[in-house]
């Protein structure tokens, strides 16, 4: 018998999610809309903690409508929730992990547009439902067995139970944190848009706590990566370690690289939009120097991936422009790019760049420790705050 379910992911890239999900055994896609995507999986629940590209998963408890914005809806969620009977979904989260016979659980409530009530008012409404019906005790989420999911589309409450003890987004090798850090699902995703896989290449230039590294070394790449800012790069090595994943980050500037020419088959970064990580100087100009040194080093076939908020910033001469993702992130609207060049000659020869001779072992890791014989003559280097 199918389970019905539903995942929550960044707004802008639910496609992305519903590719992922697909992929795996036994799983049928069902309605895309805003943040949230229904399926149904007729085999096993493990794998499906296992994604990475999604903020949480969860069974299927309830779709409940009229949900409007006054504030008498607060009693209609309370007397929906009285009558939610939860022991079937509990028992096939038995499948997946243990619980309780007197479980604690916790309420998480988000919406979409204006109402005269809040999300803390949602959690309490329901967490009185349940409770009416259950022999269960409230709690916080780092104290809770059972997650209760409500969130609000329009005049739609969908209602689930997490699968997991902890939401998927999170990740246990974030030990170290700086500002600007990418959500790991959405680093995930980046990396999905380009096609990282084991045993390619990939490269963040500006690699913050290193997010990116530690996603692409759990889809079995070989990372490379570096920051101007020393403390970002500490961050990094520690949140790696955390992983398991074996890694070089550096300290460097972006915008010259001691990487060879045409060497790397992804490059994938979360740029500085100039904000929490602040730019002395013109963001178009660095930029434009990050660009160029980004297309000097992709190999042939190579494909780039960039979060920014500048995306009329990000420019390439040469490299065809193939995907564009508008996702909302710390209530911003970014933008995902996604650059691919031609097989056959390195990107960087379109440039009037030097280009190395191709390996003859082309399919081993590119020798990143392969300085370029020059590099131009620089102003200082930008200060980039934390």
């Amino acid at each position: 018998m199918s389970v019905k379910l539903f995942f929550l992911t960044t707004r802008g890239l639910e496609s992305v999610s519903a590719d992922e999900i697909a992929a795996l055994p036994a799983m049928t896609i069902g309605r895309i809309g805003y943040r949230r995507i229904a399926a149904s999986c007729a085999g096993s629940l493990a794998p499906l903690l296992k994604l990475r590209t999604v903020d949480d998963a969860f069974l299927d408890l309830a779709a409940w409508g009229t949900v409007g914005r006054p504030r008498r809806t607060l009693t209609l969620l309370r007397d929906l929730s009285s009558r939610l009977d939860l022991r079937a979904a509990v028992a096939n989260l038995t499948r997946l992990r243990a619980v309780p016979q007197s479980p604690a659980f916790s309420v998480t409530a988000s919406f979409v547009g204006k109402r005269n009530y809040g999300a803390e008012e949602i959690k309490s409404a329901v967490g009185e439902g349940v409770m009416i019906r259950h022999d269960w005790r409230y709690a916080d989420d780092d104290a809770a067995d059972l997650n209760v999911r409500v969130f609000i589309e329009r005049e739609t409450a969908f209602v689930g139970l997490r699968l997991g003890r902890r939401p998927l987004h999170e990740r246990e090798y974030k030990k170290a944190h700086r500002a600007g850090s990418l959500k790991p699902p959405v680093a995930a995703a980046m990396l999905r848009l380009v096609g990282v896989a084991p045993g390619r290449s990939l490269l963040d230039p500006c690699c913050g706590a290193g997010t990116i590294l530690a996603e692409a070394g759990k889809f079995g790449a070989t990372v490379w990566g570096g920051d101007i800012d020393t403390a970002a790069v500490s961050a990094a090595r520690m949140n790696l370690r955390a992983a398991g994943i074996a890694a070089n980050v550096n300290a460097w500037d972006a915008r010259a690289l001691p990487i060879a020419d045409g060497s790397v088959e992804r490059i994938v970064s979360n740029l500085p939009w100039g904000r929490q990580i602040t730019i002395s100087g013109s963001l178009a100009l660095f930029y434009r120097d990050v660009c160029a040194e980004m297309q000097r080093v992709l190999a042939a076939g190579g494909r780039i991936a960039l979060l920014t908020n500048a995306p009329q910033s990000a420019l390439f001469s040469g490299l065809r422009c193939d995907g564009q993702f508008e996702i909302s992130l710390y209530g911003q609207t970014p933008t995902i790019l996604t650059f691919s060049s031609e097989k056959g000659a390195p990107a960087s020869s379109r440039t009037g760049l030097a280009v190395k001779p191709a390996r003859e072992d082309a399919g081993a890791p590119p020798d990143f420790n392969c300085f370029r014989a020059s590099q131009r003559d620089m102003n200082a280097p930008p200060k980039i705050g934390s």
